[in-house]
C-alpha cells in the first residue's frame, strides 16, 4: 500500500487526500492551523459557490491560455456535481452559480470532513511541515507540533498549501518555500481577483456606493482589459466582481513599473 502525505488541509488538500485514499493509498493529511478547511467557510460570502454551470476557456485568464483549461477538463462541472451529490450535497442554482442547497458553506466542509473520516484518513492539525527531503524510496517529511519535531516517511507528497492570499486562514506562503527546496522555480507571485487600491484623497466620501457599470484598465495608454457588472467604491479605491476580473493585469503592470489607470463608466 502506497503512503501519501498531503500538506495543507484546505479544499484542494482534502480533495487530494480523499482521491488518494479512494485509490487505495494510506493517507496522512497535515494542517498547520487548528482545524481543516477554514477558508471554505468564507467562500461565496459564507455560502460556498463550489462550481458554475457555464465554463469555457474565456472564463480563465492566464499567460498560457491552454493551461487552465487542461486542468478544468480533468475534473469538469459534471464530475464536481457527481462528487458532491454522492456526499449528500444538492446544488442550488443562482444564474449558473452553484451553492449547496442549505446556502451554508459549513455543509460543504462537513461532508468533506465526514469523507476523510469514512476513508480512515489520518488528519493532523496544528502540525506544520517544515521540510521535505527526497530519498531513494520516496520522501522524508519533517513536521513540527506541540509534541515536538517528528519525521514521516512517504512514497509521495502532495503540496496543497495555498498561496499568500489569506494568512488568517492558513495561506501564508509557506508552500513556496517547500517547493523551492524541492527544486521548483516560481514566477513572480502577484495578487489576482482582488480589489484595487487607488491614489486620491476623496475615496472616503464615496465609500459604500454600488453601481452597475464598467471598468476599463488603461496601461501605458492602452486599453488592456474591460469588464461590466456591479462596481463598489470603497475608502481605499474600487472593488466588485468587474474589478476582480481585470485586477491581474493591474498587478502585472504595477510589478513591471507601468502606469495603470482604471476608468469607470457609470452608464455604459
Amino acid at each position: 500500500m502506497k503512503k501519501v502525505v498531503v500538506v495543507g488541509a484546505g479544499a484542494s488538500g482534502m480533495m487530494a487526500a480523499i482521491t488518494a485514499a479512494s485509490k487505495g493509498a494510506k493517507v496522512i493529511l497535515l494542517e498547520h492551523m487548528d482545524r481543516v478547511g477554514k477558508k471554505i467557510l468564507s467562500t461565496g460570502n459564507g455560502r460556498c459557490n463550489y462550481t458554475n454551470t457555464y465554463q469555457s476557456k474565456e472564463c480563465y485568464r492566464s499567460d498560457d491560455q491552454s493551461f487552465p483549461w487542461k486542468i478544468i477538463e480533468q475534473f469538469p462541472v459534471q464530475s464536481i456535481l457527481k462528487f458532491f451529490d454522492d456526499l449528500g450535497i444538492y446544488p442550488k442554482d443562482r444564474n449558473g452559480y452553484l451553492y449547496p442547497n442549505s446556502d451554508q458553506a459549513t455543509s460543504v466542509l462537513d461532508v468533506l470532513r465526514m469523507e476523510l473520516e469514512r476513508l480512515n484518513i489520518e488528519v493532523r492539525v496544528s502540525t506544520e511541515c517544515t521540510d521535505i527531503l527526497p530519498t531513494k524510496k520516496g520522501f522524508k517529511i519533517t513536521v513540527c507540533s506541540k509534541n515536538g519535531n517528528k519525521k514521516i516517511d512517504a512514497d509521495s507528497v502532495i503540496l496543497c498549501t495555498g498561496s499568500k492570499a489569506a494568512p488568517k486562514t492558513g495561506s501564508d506562503g509557506n508552500g513556496y518555500t517547500l517547493a523551492k527546496k524541492l527544486g521548483h522555480t516560481l514566477i513572480p507571485v502577484l495578487p489576482a481577483l482582488v480589489q484595487l487600491q487607488c491614489k486620491g484623497n476623496y475615496f472616503k466620501s464615496l465609500a459604500g456606493v454600488r453601481v452597475n457599470g464598467s471598468v476599463s484598465l488603461i496601461i501605458d495608454g492602452q486599453n488592456v482589459s474591460q469588464d461590466i457588472g456591479e462596481l463598489q467604491l470603497t475608502n481605499y479605491g474600487i472593488s466588485g466582481i468587474p474589478v476582480f476580473q481585470v485586477s491581474r493585469y493591474a498587478s502585472v503592470a504595477l510589478h513591471e513599473k507601468k502606469k495603470v489607470l482604471a476608468v469607470l463608466d457609470f452608464m455604459p
